[in-house]
């Protein structure tokens, strides 16, 4: 039986502890839907080779490129291929409208043609199709390793440790105009990236790193006594981590002849904004049919953190049971998502929740900041994924998301 799905979203925004709530309204009806190429996010992160299915779903990051729409294939295989089905090829359509996923219905073993897959590395990819074009070249994909019976989601290596090491010359005293170099050394000296040299907390200069190395010279230090440090921030965060070098006492005397008096100046500064706000107050599931899934976005969540006190702050989301106009009843763990988290501003750092195929009928994170890195502008997303059970009767189901910041 085929409909529309359609989900209402109410947005409402707090000061210290933000609510949002969104209505949501589903119509049951045909096949899954689509994506443009990137990862995969698979229901479970490991499991053995020989269970019966492989794993319930691998949801993509986005659909497949307009007009390879028509099939999807979801395979698995050796790095590179040639790659094994573990679903038959789904051919419900409108695969290039929307994320979608597609479950497993055979063991990683009986996709090897019975035998169980050797040690070593391989890839769960999404294969998009046009009924005129073929396969699209490119795939959606996740990469995955085996080691004896057990399958598990390869994770990116942890980023190496840094150190900077910071020198200053000539060495203080020096007299105001005197030309002073810094030189900061980064190690490993295979890391990219660039230096900032600061005096207390203001930024006197950057310089590119290069062979390990990054140099400044300043003639315009102001006089007095200050603390000066070498800051390395790295141009891959994934693979390197930022380091401060230790802190050197410096002082910077007048001119002889002349005469300086120091003025004392006083700045009070108020506590900025703790808000959240939201893209839109609308979203849709599409794609949903008895015994499968229907999929969408969450609208967007800006959450501002300009308090001063960088304590940190985390976004949850909870939903209630999805219901129609008659008794019908969807529960609300049947809901997942894929959380997203980007930083538009600031000094902190944001980090997206943990994926959840289903469970949102109790509280989980969307995205996060920890305390000391918690300062400025975030954006915080999911993809949306409702798992339908094969009882459930057709028609428009609503429920109410929350979103609860603190």
């Amino acid at each position: 039986m085929k409909g529309t799905q359609s989900l209402f979203a109410r947005g409402a925004a707090l000061v210290s502890a933000t609510v949002l709530a969104s209505a949501a309204a589903l119509a049951l009806a045909a096949p899954a839907q689509a994506a443009p190429l990137g990862t995969l996010t698979l229901s479970q992160t490991s499991g053995d080779v020989n269970d019966a299915v492989m794993f319930t779903g691998a949801t993509t990051s986005a659909a497949c490129p307009t007009g390879y729409g028509t099939n999807a294939t979801l395979k698995v295989g050796k790095v590179g291929g040639p790659y094994n089905n573990l679903q038959k090829v789904q051919s419900a359509g409108g695969y290039d409208t929307a994320p979608f996923t597609i479950g497993a219905n055979r063991s990683f073993t009986t996709s090897n043609g019975g035998t169980a897959p050797a040690a070593g590395d391989y890839t769960v990819v999404v294969v998009c199709t046009s009924e005129t074009q073929g396969d699209h070249p490119d795939l959606f994909m996740t990469d995955i390793k085996v080691v004896g019976t057990t399958w598990s989601v390869k994770t990116a290596a942890p980023a190496q440790d840094t150190g900077t090491a910071f020198g200053i010359a000539p060495a203080g005293p020096v007299t105001s105009g005197t030309n002073v170099t810094f030189t900061a050394t980064v190690s490993p000296n295979t890391a990219a990236g660039t230096v900032e040299f600061r005096r207390g907390t203001s930024v006197v200069g950057t310089s590119p790193v290069v062979g390990g190395t990054a140099t400044l010279s300043t003639t315009t230090l102001p006089v007095g006594t200050f603390s000066l440090t070498a800051a390395f921030i790295p141009a891959d965060a994934a693979a390197y981590k930022p380091s401060v070098s230790s802190a050197q006492s410096y002082t910077i005397n007048p001119v002889a002849g002349s005469i300086s008096k120091p003025q004392t100046i006083t700045a009070d500064v108020a506590p900025g904004a703790f808000s959240l706000e939201l893209a839109g107050n609308a979203v849709t599931l599409t794609g949903g049919i008895v015994g499968g899934s229907a999929t969408g976005a969450l609208n967007a969540a800006k959450v501002v953190d300009l308090r001063g006190t960088n304590a940190g702050w985390n976004l949850v989301g909870q939903v209630d049971d999805f219901k129609n106009a008659g008794t019908g009843v969807i529960g609300a763990d049947n809901l997942g998502w894929a959380p997203s988290a980007s930083k538009v501003s600031g000094s902190g750092a944001v980090v997206a929740g943990s994926s959840a195929p289903n469970g949102l009928g109790t509280a989980k994170t969307l995205c996060k900041a920890v305390a000391n890195s918690s300062a400025g502008t975030f954006t915080c997303g999911a993809n949306l994924s409702l798992n339908i059970p094969d009882t459930t009767a057709p028609g428009s189901y609503s429920a109410t998301l929350t979103l609860t910041l603190a």
